[in-house]
């Protein structure tokens, strides 16, 4: 009957206008349960993500920071020995700064540096560190910023600032120690090719 099929047409178009809202309200509500879930019984975890995932958004980067400081979190500094790429949760609990989220310093840097630390454990010292990484693709720039950023703080024979003395010469130290480890991966790569 065309009466019938109007009349069903017409709540159709009727369930139409809102099923549509309503499906989308469904599922938006789970993502919103399983967030709050996984923030209140992983905050540490669920913090780094969250600060992963606005990794070059400097402005979102502090307003979460804050956020971690208030839910009792501590955000670490960056660390050669303990970053990696993107905000990581350590043993303690508290949440270590991406290399990553350094500006200037590429994703081919950190990843010579996890992959050297990977390979043959942490480093001890700063004269180790230049030893050892792959000063192509972590280079001058990306070294000097990740020493701006404190990631090599934890080393003791210098301060940061030492980075950035001049000698007698005028040269920064940074230049001199650059130049020293690429003279060790030198020597070392001849002493194996001999």
């Amino acid at each position: 009957d065309p009466k019938v099929l109007e009349k069903i047409w017409a709540d159709w178009e009727k369930f139409a206008s809102y099923a549509f809202n309503k499906s989308h309200a469904t599922s938006y509500s789970w993502v919103a349960y399983q967030t709050a879930y996984l923030k209140a019984n992983y905050p540490s975890e669920y913090m780094a993500a969250v600060l992963s995932r606005n990794i070059s958004n400097i402005v979102d980067i502090t307003r979460f920071m804050d956020e971690c400081k208030a839910m009792g979190i501590l955000v670490l500094g960056p660390d050669v020995n303990e970053s990696n790429l993107k905000f990581t949760v350590n043993k303690e609990g508290n949440i270590r700064f991406g290399l990553g989220a350094i500006k200037g310093v590429g994703e081919n840097a950190v990843a010579a540096i996890i992959e050297e630390r990977k390979k043959n454990g942490s480093f001890t010292g700063i004269f180790d560190f230049v030893q050892r990484v792959n000063l192509t693709a972590c280079n001058k720039k990306n070294i000097e910023n990740i020493a701006l950023a404190g990631g090599l703080d934890n080393f003791p024979e210098l301060k940061r600032e030492q980075f950035f003395a001049a000698n007698p010469k005028g040269e920064l130290f940074l230049e001199v120690l650059l130049r020293y480890g690429n003279k060790f991966q030198l020597d070392k790569a001849a002493a194996v090719n001999s």
